[in-house]
């Protein structure tokens, strides 16, 4: 009797042990999937914009010859970036060729055809050349920077969109002494004086350097020391971790201090000429501050 009622209680427990190994089971595979989501979260992390760059679009209302085909590239370039569903563009300076009233003109003109919200800076070709460029010196000054203002817009400004802080400044004034250059210093600590909880881009024309913080200035291509290292300071104090420009004609990326400085490929013409590609950059930014870039060329198939 005790036998058979042992082996009839061993048989009911039987279906119970399988419904709880049945739960364990179900327990440890929901919990292996969230590590699994969070893993992918981390190393995945949310995507804030698709932003384009672009630079050096060199405005002109030349017939013939080199200039006269930098208005069909940036047609192209439009209609790349509207193709490209992006959040928002920027325009990292040279909007212009020489910085004439119908030129800049003719640029907000050619703005009306992208589809999404687009910032720019003034470049050298805008407002003149900075100071010791190994070029013709300090042609920036106070006129041509108000009259560009006057025409499109602020110098220098701070926006925000898809949770991105967005910084513009004139890059020419720097190292100009020009009075304008002591105010757009004082906008930029106040700006950059907390950090951000917000990823921020800070975008000009001028890189900041091309191969080294400490390189020597003079150069016609990059900001002069004394400058580049009170705006890198700032950069850091901010945490700002993308740094965007043009003017180079070329695409080129350093990485320094966990920062992303990016000079785009030019609208207008590649340098040195017929071996650089024109062109533009789409730049994701995620929620983590990290930015990922990807080189559009004009002629390439989109």
């Amino acid at each position: 009797m005790c036998a058979t009622t042992h082996a009839n209680i061993s048989a009911d427990m039987r279906p119970r042990r399988k419904a709880v190994w049945r739960l364990v089971a179900l327990i440890l595979s929901v919990s292996v999937s969230l590590l699994a989501t969070s893993a992918h979260a981390q190393t995945n992390p949310k995507v804030l914009a698709r932003v384009a760059l672009l630079s050096d679009p060199h405005v002109n209302r030349a017939t013939n010859g080199l200039e006269a085909s930098f208005k069909g590239r940036f047609e192209k370039a439009i209609e790349q970036v509207n193709a490209a569903k992006v959040d928002f563009v920027l325009i990292a300076g040279d909007l212009t060729q020489s910085g004439q009233p119908e030129e800049f003109g003719d640029f907000k003109a050619h703005l009306n055809a992208l589809r999404a919200p687009v910032w720019f800076v003034p470049g050298n070709h805008d407002v003149g050349n900075k100071f010791n460029s190994g070029k013709t010196n300090g042609t920036v000054n106070a006129e041509r920077v108000v009259m560009c203002e006057k025409l499109v817009g602020a110098a220098w400004f701070a926006k925000k969109k898809n949770g991105i802080r967005i910084i513009g400044i004139t890059s020419s004034l720097l190292g100009s002494g020009l009075a304008q250059e002591t105010e757009m210093w004082k906008f930029l600590e106040q700006e950059l004086a907390p950090q951000s909880k917000a990823p921020t881009i800070l975008f000009m024309h001028y890189p900041l350097f091309l191969k080294d913080l400490d390189e020597p200035g003079g150069d016609y291509y990059n900001v002069e020391p004394g400058p580049r290292k009170r705006l890198y300071h700032l950069l850091q104090q901010g945490g700002v971790r993308t740094v965007l420009s043009g003017h180079l004609h070329r695409t080129l990326i350093n990485h320094r201090d966990g920062m992303l400085f990016l000079s785009t490929a030019p609208i207008s013409f590649g340098l040195p000429r017929g071996k650089q590609p024109e062109g533009w950059t789409l730049i994701t930014i995620y929620e983590n501050g990290e930015a990922k870039e990807a080189i559009h060329n004009l002629e390439a198939p989109e």
